[in-house]
């Protein structure tokens, strides 16, 4: 009697502990599926299908494999298409590494996408805000944004560090009408990536692409070519870093609420504390509420918004 009494009392604490780890592991898949499959009136979730990016990251010959494989299980997972590129007939020239990319780009995946951001292995980007900043714009208007820096040409360009996007007339003209003509854009760089961008601006200012503001109402950088924590007065390079700006630096804080782009520091492993933060810590007690999708520009809107940057020059003359 003693041992059918242990042996109904071990049942019920094996079939209490099935119960537990079978209610958590359902909890844990549902949790999980909440996570991959947000429900259909999430805005980000209808924001993907929208507002449709490609993203072409950069790769580095001397250390890819690691942070390819951190890039593709933490934010590159949310890019429509996710290419990694790296020109193996002109190693040693950027320049030329971008150009093909985005020959690449335009004979094999123009189609079904609107946006077309280029980053580096070393770029992390929050695609949420970016498909919310881009949702008002019309991809099909010549427009580029990115973090903004002075050069000898009145527009200035977009650095290749902070990661840029182009829109799919951008893309478009560079392919038509300046890649056919190096008068127009040049293929004689060395490797250095601040050659690639700057080179890159000027080849989209020649063909009418116009520099986009890519600051918040505040005047704040969306776009970041360092670390948030390294920017702002009386730290290491800030002179250097607001003298390159096109925009004055506003002095209030490093950068936007409405974030897009950063350089973690570190290794690779850094990108999977981003995405821990980012995307599963939540503070009791300040719920976020989510930000309203601002309105679309119609034709009309949108030009004149293009005649009115067109037209901006830089106040930074430091």
């Amino acid at each position: 009697m003693i041992r059918d009494a242990l042996g109904l009392v071990l049942g019920l604490i094996i079939g209490i502990q099935l119960t537990e780890y079978w209610n958590y592991n359902n909890f844990m898949q549902t949790a999980i599926w909440e996570r991959r499959n947000p429900k259909a009136d999430n805005p980000a979730k209808r924001l993907f299908n929208q507002t449709r990016i490609l993203c072409m990251v950069l790769i580095d010959p001397l250390d890819h494999v690691k942070k390819e494989a951190k890039i593709k299980s933490t934010w590159g997972r949310r890019c429509n298409k996710l290419i990694f590129w790296k020109d193996s007939k002109e190693d040693n020239n950027t320049f030329a590494a971008v150009r093909h990319g985005f020959k690449n780009i335009f004979r094999n995946y123009f189609n079904g996408h609107d946006w077309f951001l280029r980053a580096d292995t070393d770029t992390f980007v929050i695609m949420e805000n970016l498909r919310r900043f881009l949702y008002r714009y019309d991809p099909e208007s010549s427009i580029y944004f990115g973090h903004r820096l002075k050069s000898d040409f009145a527009q200035g360009y977009m650095s290749g560090e902070a990661g840029y996007v182009l829109s799919r007339g951008a893309l478009r003209r560079l392919n038509l009408f300046a890649f056919k003509d190096f008068n127009i854009c040049g293929n004689d760089l060395n490797s250095n990536l601040e050659s690639e961008d700057r080179e890159m601006g000027l080849c989209l200012k020649n063909v009418g692409v116009i520099a986009g503001e890519s600051r918040d109402g505040m005047g704040q950088e969306r776009f970041l070519s360092l670390m948030p924590q390294w920017i702002g007065p009386g730290l290491d390079g800030w002179k250097q870093y607001s003298e390159s700006l096109y925009f004055k630096a506003t002095t209030r804080v490093c950068c936007s609420s409405s974030l897009i782009t950063f350089r973690p520091a570190g290794s690779a492993s850094a990108f999977d504390l981003w995405e821990f933060l980012l995307h599963r810590v939540s503070v009791f007690g300040y719920p976020m509420r989510p930000l309203k999708l601002p309105p679309r520009l119609n034709f009309r809107e949108m030009h004149a918004q293009l005649r009115y940057w067109s037209q901006v020059v830089s106040d930074n003359h430091g």
